[in-house]
This record gives C-alpha cells, sequence and structure tokens, in this order.
C-alpha cells in the first residue's frame, strides 16, 4: 500500500500494489457473481442499499489494508498504483497515467 494523491477523489488515498490489489479484486469478482445470483433468484433490480450490501466486502477488505474508510466499491477498484504515472515535476502528484501527456492536477505538460 502506498499513500498517493487520486485525482477522481481530489486527496490522498491508500493504493493498492498488485498484490493487495488481486486481492481486492477477487473480491470484486466474487461480489459481481453474488449480484448476477440475486437477480435470478427475486427477478427484481438492485437497489442502491442492497448493491452496497452486496459489496460490502470489497470495501472492508480495502479499509484492513490501507485503513482508509468511506470509499465507495467502485471507488477503491480505481486506487491500484499501477494505473497512475509518475509524479508530476511541477507540483508532485501522480499522473493519470503511465502515458499522461499533461497533469491533470496542475496543468502541466510532460
Amino acid at each position: 500500500m502506498k499513500i498517493m494523491w487520486c485525482w477522481r477523489c481530489k486527496q490522498e488515498v491508500g493504493m493498492l500494489d498488485e498484490e493487495e490489489y488481486n486481492r481486492v479484486h477477487e473480491i470484486f469478482i466474487d461480489c459481481t457473481k453474488r449480484t448476477k445470483v440475486y437477480r435470478e433468484t427475486t427477478g427484481s433490480p438492485l437497489d442502491k442499499t442492497t448493491l452496497c450490501n452486496l459489496f460490502k466486502p470489497v470495501v472492508e477488505e480495502y479499509e484492513k489494508i490501507t485503513g482508509f474508510k468511506g470509499f465507495h466499491h467502485n471507488v477503491v477498484m480505481h486506487h491500484r498504483v499501477s494505473i497512475y504515472g509518475h509524479p508530476c515535476k511541477n507540483c508532485g502528484k501522480p499522473l493519470r497515467t503511465p502515458r499522461a501527456k499533461m497533469c491533470t492536477a496542475c496543468g502541466a505538460k510532460v
């Protein structure tokens, strides 16, 4: 785990390394399968509360690894070190992607 700036959240958060991400991703896949089963057995769409409850294990694992709380399960899946680029030479925040040509935080060209 590494604390880094997230351009989506506009704050520093715990970013998962590949091993940690793979653990959380496996839980995410399992939760996705459970949503399918839920829909098939109930025949109804998922409301927001039920969806969050079904994906609670993802959020709990992220919180256990990072200590950061209060993130939606879809947001957690973007908190991965490898999807970000190097720190910007101007502001120090990570580039949005490894291939970024401009810093989204300060607008500096790479």
